[in-house]
Formats: C-alpha cells, sequence, structure tokens
C-alpha cells in the first residue's frame, strides 16, 4: 500500500490520466475500508435493538449508504493526499511518515488491551478508530510544525503536469499552500474567504490528508475478514455476512462516475492554455519575480529604465569632456611651432643661459631651466585657454545627487514586495535574478582618476601647466633636451662682441637645421601621449 502511493505521488506529473485515474480509485476504495468496516459493526450492533418492520432497519442494514459516503470521502480524501505529497514537499512527505508510524504503534500496541475489554469485532472496531485518529493527528502535528519550520513551499511557483486536470488539480494545492501560508504567518490570506474562515479549512485540508494516511496504513494491516466486511451487510457477528446487491451497485456507482467524470472534465480542460483554465481566474494580480521576491509587474523593467538612465547620462557627460580634451589637445598642437621659433631664437638662447646661471648659483641649473623650459611650452601651447572647457566641466560633472535619487527610488520600488496577498493568486509574467548593486558611475570621481593618471592637479588653471610639464620630462627623459650642457653655455658672455653673437646665431641655425624637425616630432608624440593618458583616464572605471 506504502509503495503504491509513492509510487503514484512521484509520478503523478508525468502520469497520463488513463494510468493516474485506476490507481486514485483503487487507493480511494481502499482508504474507505477501515470506516466502512467500522460503520458495519456499529450498526450491526444497534439493529440488535431495532424492530424489523422499522422504516430504518433495511436502509441501515444494507450497504448503499454506507458504502457510497465512504467511498466518495476516501476517493476525495486520496485525491487530496496524492496531490500534497507530489506538490507539497517535505512537509507533506515528513506527515505522511509520521501518520504511518503512529498507526502501526496503536495497532500493534493496543490489540491486547481491547481485546481484554470487549468483544473481538468490537475490539477491532475501537482500536482501528484509535489508530485513525492517532494517524490522522500526527501528520496534521508534524505536517504543521514541518511547514513552520521547513515553509511551506513556493505558493506562486508552477508546477506542469501531462494531464490538464491534474495541472488545475497542482494549481488548487498551490492555493492550498497559501492557505497553510498564512497560517503560519507567511502572507496575509487567502483573499477568497474570510481569515477564520481560511484558518478552518487550512485545518480541514490538512486533516483530509492526515485521515487519508492513516486510512490507508490501518487498510494495510487489516484482515481479510475485516476487508469483506466493509461491503458486507451490516452485522457485528464475527464472520460478516455476504455483500448485499447495493453495496455492489455503489462501489459500480463510484467507479463509473469518477471514471467519467476524471475523463469529462480532461476533455473539457485540456484544449484550452493554462491561463484559461479555472484556477487561472483565481490568479488577479500580475507579477514578477525577482530574486525569491514577488513584485508588481514592470518593477524590473523601471529599475531597468532608471538605471538605463543615469548610464547614458554618465556616458554623455564622459563624451562631451572626451570632445573638449581632443579639442584642446588639437589646438595645442597649432602652438609647436610657435614655440620651436622661440627656442630657435637668439634671445631664447640667451634667455635660457641666463636662467641656467640663476640656476647654477642656486646649486640646481637643471631644475631652473627644465621649469623655464615648461613655461615657454606652456604659453606657447595656450595649455590652459585649450584645456580650460575640460577644467570647467570637471568641475561641473558631479552625477552624484543624480544616482542618490535613482537609488531612493529602487528603495521605494522594491518596498512594494507582494508579501501581503497569497502567492498562489499572482499571475507571475516574468522572472528574473536578483538585482547586482547599483553600478558605481565612471564619471563619479573622475577628477582624481586623471590626479593619480596625470600625476597633477586638475583645477582650474594649473592643468595646463601639468601636461606641459609632463611633456617636457618625457623630452629630458629620452635625450632631446640636454639641460646639463645647456648650463655649460653660460661661459659664453651675456653680451659680447659682434663675433661672438654671430657665432651663437650660426650654431642656432645649424641646430635647428639638423634638430628642429626631429624636436618638433618629439614634441608631437609626447602631447599625443598625455593625450591618450588623458583620454585613457576618461574611459576606464574611476579608482575611488
Amino acid at each position: 500500500m506504502a509503495a503504491g502511493v509513492t509510487l503514484a505521488a512521484v509520478a503523478l506529473p508525468r502520469l497520463p490520466l488513463i494510468l493516474v485515474v485506476p490507481l486514485w480509485l483503487t487507493l480511494g476504495l481502499a482508504a474507505a475500508v477501515p470506516g466502512a468496516a467500522n460503520t458495519a459493526v456499529a450498526r450491526g450492533h444497534a439493529l440488535k435493538t431495532m424492530r424489523t418492520a422499522h422504516p430504518l432497519h433495511r436502509l441501515r442494514r444494507g450497504g448503499l449508504v454506507r458504502v457510497t459516503l465512504w467511498g466518495a470521502a476516501g476517493i476525495l480524501a486520496v485525491a487530496v493526499l496524492l496531490v500534497r505529497l507530489s506538490a507539497g514537499g517535505a512537509p507533506g512527505w515528513m506527515g505522511a511518515a509520521a501518520g504511518v508510524a503512529a498507526v502501526v504503534a496503536v495497532m500493534w500496541s493496543g490489540r491486547g488491551m481491547t481485546a481484554r475489554l470487549h468483544a473481538p469485532v468490537h475490539a477491532d472496531a475501537r482500536l482501528r478508530r484509535h489508530a485513525l485518529l492517532a494517524g490522522t493527528a500526527a501528520v496534521v502535528v508534524v505536517s504543521g510544525l514541518a511547514g513552520w519550520w521547513l515553509g511551506p513551499g513556493d505558493p506562486a511557483l508552477t508546477r506542469p503536469a501531462t494531464s490538464a486536470l491534474i495541472a488545475e488539480a497542482f494549481e488548487a494545492q498551490r492555493l492550498w499552500v497559501g492557505v497553510e501560508a498564512w497560517a503560519l504567518g507567511a502572507v496575509t490570506a487567502l483573499g477568497l474567504l474570510p481569515p477564520m474562515a481560511e484558518a478552518v479549512l487550512a485545518a480541514l485540508l490538512l486533516g483530509v490528508s492526515g485521515g487519508a494516511v492513516a486510512a490507508l496504513a490501518v487498510a494495510a494491516l487489516m484482515q481479510a475478514q475485516d476487508w469483506r466486511r466493509a461491503v458486507a451487510t451490516s452485522s457485528d457477528a464475527q464472520e460478516p455476512p455476504p455483500a448485499p446487491p447495493s453495496a455492489v451497485l455503489a462501489v459500480s456507482t463510484l467507479t463509473v462516475l469518477v471514471l467519467a467524470g476524471a475523463f469529462w472534465s480532461e476533455r473539457q480542460l485540456f484544449p484550452h492554455p493554462p491561463e484559461a483554465r479555472p484556477m487561472a481566474q483565481l490568479q488577479t494580480t500580475a507579477a514578477e519575480r525577482i530574486g525569491t521576491a514577488y513584485y508588481p509587474a514592470g518593477t524590473h523593467a523601471e529599475v531597468d529604465a532608471g538605471r538605463a538612465t543615469l548610464a547614458a547620462q554618465d556616458a554623455a557627460a564622459l563624451a562631451e569632456l572626451r570632445t573638449a580634451a581632443e579639442a584642446g589637445f588639437d589646438a595645442m598642437l597649432a602652438g609647436v611651432d610657435p614655440f620651436l621659433d622661440g627656442y630657435y631664437s637668439l634671445r631664447g638662447e640667451y634667455w635660457r643661459m641666463g636662467v641656467a646661471v640663476g640656476g647654477w648659483v642656486r646649486g640646481d641649473p637643471e631644475a631652473a631651466l627644465e621649469a623655464h623650459l615648461a613655461g615657454r611650452l606652456n604659453d606657447a601651447l595656450d595649455s590652459d585657454t585649450h584645456l580650460g572647457p575640460v577644467t570647467e566641466r570637471l568641475a561641473l560633472l558631479s552625477l552624484a545627487e543624480a544616482r542618490a535619487q535613482q537609488a531612493a527610488r529602487e528603495t521605494a520600488l522594491l518596498g512594494t514586495a507582494l508579501s501581503d496577498i497569497n502567492p498562489a493568486r499572482l499571475r507571475v509574467e516574468a522572472s528574473f535574478p536578483a538585482l547586482a548593486p547599483l553600478p558605481e558611475l565612471r564619471s563619479l570621481g573622475l577628477s582624481s582618476n586623471l590626479e593619480t593618471r596625470l600625476g597633477g592637479s586638475v583645477a582650474m588653471g594649473v592643468l595646463g601647466a601639468v601636461v606641459a610639464r609632463r611633456v617636457l620630462q618625457r623630452l629630458v627623459q629620452r635625450g632631446i633636451l640636454r639641460l646639463g650642457a645647456r648650463a655649460l653655455l653660460a661661459t659664453v658672455p651675456l653680451v659680447g662682441t659682434a663675433l661672438a653673437v654671430g657665432t651663437d646665431v650660426a650654431a642656432l641655425k645649424l641646430e635647428e637645421h639638423y634638430n628642429r624637425a626631429d624636436f618638433r616630432a618629439e614634441i608631437v608624440a609626447a602631447l599625443e601621449e598625455q593625450r591618450a593618458s588623458f583620454i585613457a583616464a576618461i574611459a576606464a572605471p574611476s579608482e575611488d
């Protein structure tokens, strides 16, 4: 019996209805046996004091009403049990195991005690009643505690099935789980009945599955003569009388009704998609799953739209900054030739000599000359003017407030989780993984990122000097400017003879002829290197 119930519950979603119905009918009629047998004994004892001519004598003696009522109850209870075990998860199986254990314990330990107090037939009936009560109570208690400890499952998850009728039964089970979830404090209510009615329904539904478990376990332990007693004429005799035609009629009628009703329902349900079937009409709230929680439909899209807008603002700000930087460096390249014109002039040469001498007096002619050349290069390239728009945009670039507003919107949206209704009534239209944290914006902390890469401040009036100094440092490192050799020229008189001046002019022209093109190429390459570093700092994520 236990193997049949387990097999039926596990395979229920995959079995075709033509196999499920006979198995369900067989188990349902088996679950009716203990109750029908006990009723037969009780009525048989009562008939001894009832006159044969009494109008109810014949009705109570026969098996039509008794077998019909107990058979219908058993079939219904087993249907609930199979669906619960198949779709209800661990709490249902734990409750069923506890119910079987309770029945076995009562049947084995109580047999001798009841036999000493009652006649054998009545002792067996009383023992079966005790076992049924104990098994039912064990299922209710253990299932309830397991559901409270493990949770009743996710009522919003739909379980597929081969049969449309079984799929609808699983949908009903989801509503049932919603009732249990409400009873355990997970959701507010079923949403179909008053709260007190839902509490009663939850207890009854647990009791129905518990009664089915107990009835099947008791039936498995009953003797053959007690099985016959279930459909026999009502009697408390040790040997049950034969089954009356009314009992056979009752079993046959139940079988026909169950088979016809199941296949007719399947035929009515199968042509319709799941969303058009009756149980789907109870799913009145459109929802979507994000992570493990449920939210109104469109929540994820609204969060995505807000993040996309924020990312677009970030990208647009960075694009404007990059455009300004490209234009600034392009304009700076136009100042290379004026710088070289001044560099290869006699005035520029003598000026550098004077700076070198002054630096020599202070003990560091190379540093003095480097600072002087950096200033002249900055003036010629007009770096501060051309990079001014960049520093202005950096000063104005702050999307921190926009990001904070988006974070507040997301907090408000995710605070509307649908936790106050039965999840089984949700029409889940989409499912998404849990939302990642709100991304950082690349523009936030960009000033620090640029300063780290450029090695200097990006404040207004300072950025151009930083770029010019880095260009000059590259020229010195590559040996294009020999600052130490220039310092030696301080030995030439600052105001010399015409021959000395002529010599200097000739030397400058000769140096310009051989070196200017290479010098220019090096300055352009150094500027392009700074441009690339600047653009990379804009494109790279913030290092803050």
